[in-house]
Parts: C-alpha cells; structure tokens; sequence
C-alpha cells in the first residue's frame, strides 16, 4: 500500500457549503454528474469555472487524475493548496472513505488504467469488463460511488461537474450509483491543433517544472474527431449528451452557460451566471484537481475566444488540419445550420 500522509491543515478561502437541512435532502438522491467531455484545449476548463460560479455546481476538475496526481504526487488543487493540505478534499476523503490513508493508492491507479481504455469500449458499452478485470472494475466502481457521493455530501451541490474528457470514462461511469450526464465540448479543430503543438506548462506540478503533453497534427485531428464521434455515441445508450461549441460560447457566454445549466436540471433563472455587458465575469478558487492551468485563475477574466490560430498557425499546419478534420467540421457545420448541435 502506498499510504496518503495527512499534513496539517491550512485554510483557505472557498464557497460556503449549504445549509444541514439542504444538504440532508440532498443526500436522499443519486449524485448529479455532469461530465465535460471532448479533446483538451477545447475551452472545457474555462466552461467548468464558470459553471461553477453558479450556485449548486460544484467543479470538481478531472478526477479520473485524482488518484495519481492527487494521491500519489500531492499536486497543487485549483485552489492554490497541495492536494494534501486542501480542507476541502480532506473532508471529501474522510466523508466517503474515512480518510485517504485507507486507500491503497497503487492498487486504485493500477484499477484506473486496467478499465479506462478507448480499446475496451465494447465492454464498457455493455457495462462488462474485459478478461482478468473483473475485480479492478468492481473496486474502482466502488470507489468512484463512495467519491462522489461525499462531494456531494460535503459540499452540497447538486451538479457536481467532472471535466475528465476521456471517452472510456464517460462510458465506465455508467456503471455507477450516479446521474450522469455529459457535455461535449467542441472547438474549431484547426485552433485545437495549434493549441497543442505549443509548449504549456504545468503549474501545478511546483518546482518539478512539468510540460502537458504535445501532439502531431495527425495525433490531434485524429483524436478530435474520434472523442467527439464516441461521446456522440453516448446518447444511444441512454446518456443524455449535450454538444456545446466553444465559440459559440465565447460569442454568447450566457446563453451557454443557461442552457447547460437547464440541461443539468437546474433552473437557469435561479442559478445563473452574472455576466456583465462586457462579457467580464469573476472567477473564485474552485477545488479542481488536474486540467488547463487556467483553473489556477482567480479574479475577473473576460470572455472571448481565442483565434491566434488564424494568424500564426503555419499555412501548411493549418492546411494539414483542414483537410483531415473536413468530415467532422462539415458534420458539425450542417448540424448547427439546422440548429440541431
């Protein structure tokens, strides 16, 4: 067992949980996920901030990461904390399993990236597992259903929003004890492309200075279209699926934000964003482990979509990502004509 070591406290400033009596009714329902699903560098990131500046959504950031980045390597909370120092999660870890020290880390790992395959989505379509896995399926199963429902229980939400992405995942959390519903975030592929050949550090990983990952136009364009079509697929089985263009969103955050809000069963009315006419909105701390550094901004931010792709993208490069992304772009440009993405 490779044991996770409780430090002292520290505290920090974060949203007030809700009230006993709010909480205890709650508690008496399925925890709500929304999960942001699509290829990074899609605008999820700033997606989940500011859904979780309404009221009753809690972001949560990608806990499919959780257990190493968390767990393992104490990397920093959205919150600015180490994962071990963040109140809010210690009372998540001793609210669903009594603390984290009782979790065998390398095994949970070892469970995640033995079921959380693309290749195994025949199995997770059909809520199996794959031979000789049986047993990771069934402990990671439960301990997503304990992690869940403390974070609901802890902190009161009734929209607790992963920002995981992956495909498998969203397929895998069918399985749990949970509400699940999912929002496809989608960007023009080109400016996807050139987002991930630049070099992004990782903040949160201190004085280790780590880089996110870099990919290939092919690596990028291939993984856009393929993410999308399997969270596409997830409608048919009965997940309710929401396509929600990132620059549509930057154009409009509002609208967008309401009708994410109303797909999470919410009352956009009741717990809507406030959104200036400038389309400046302020972001607090929020308890995200793993994702985009931008889940490290607090203050007021503005809205607008980012298009550098358009005037420094390499003419080649971006040519290259115009014709291997045409089918989906095409698809997605029909769609959104007839107002039906």
């Amino acid at each position: 067992m490779q044991p996770f070591h409780e430090e002292n406290n520290i505290d920090l400033p974060h949203r007030a949980t809700r009230s006993q009596p709010e909480q205890e009714r709650i508690g008496h329902s399925k925890p709500r996920v929304l999960m942001l699903g699509g290829f990074g560098r899609s605008g999820s990131t700033v997606l989940e901030r500011c859904l979780a500046q309404c009221e009753g959504v809690e972001a949560m950031g990608e806990v499919l990461h959780l257990w190493e980045r968390g767990l393992r390597d104490n990397e920093l909370c959205g919150c600015g904390a180490n994962f071990q120092k963040c109140p809010q999660w210690r009372d998540i870890g001793a609210k669903g399993f009594g603390g984290w020290s009782v979790i065998n880390t390398a095994e949970v790992i070892e469970d995640r990236w033995a079921i959380i395959r693309n290749r195994y989505l025949p199995w997770l379509s059909m809520q199996r597992s794959p031979a000789g896995v049986a047993d990771s399926r069934a402990r990671l199963i439960n301990s997503l259903n304990k992690l869940y429902a403390a974070a609901r229980d802890v902190t009161g939400a009734q929209v607790l929003v992963d920002s995981s992405k992956h495909p498998a995942y969203g397929y895998f959390l069918r399985s749990l004890d949970i509400d699940l519903r999912c929002v496809l975030v989608v960007r023009d592929p080109r400016g996807v492309a050139y987002s991930w050949l630049k070099v992004v550090q990782r903040p949160e990983t201190g004085q280790q200075a780590k880089e996110m990952p870099r990919y290939s136009i092919p690596a990028s364009m291939g993984n856009w279209m393929a993410y999308s079509l399997m969270f596409h697929a997830l409608s048919l089985l009965k997940v309710p699926v929401l396509t929600v263009h990132y620059e549509d969103f930057m154009d409009d955050p509002a609208t967008t934000i309401d009708r994410v809000l109303e797909f999470s069963g919410l009352d956009a009315a009741e717990h809507r964003l406030h959104i200036d006419a400038g389309k400046q909105v302020k972001l607090d701390a929020h308890h995200t482990v793993a994702g985009n550094p931008m889940r490290f901004k607090v203050g007021s931010i503005q809205l607008s979509s980012d298009e550098q792709w358009r005037a420094q993208m390499p003419r080649a490069q971006r040519l290259a990502a115009s014709i291997m992304s045409a089918p989906m772009r095409l698809a997605y440009a029909l769609a959104r004509h007839r107002g039906t993405a």
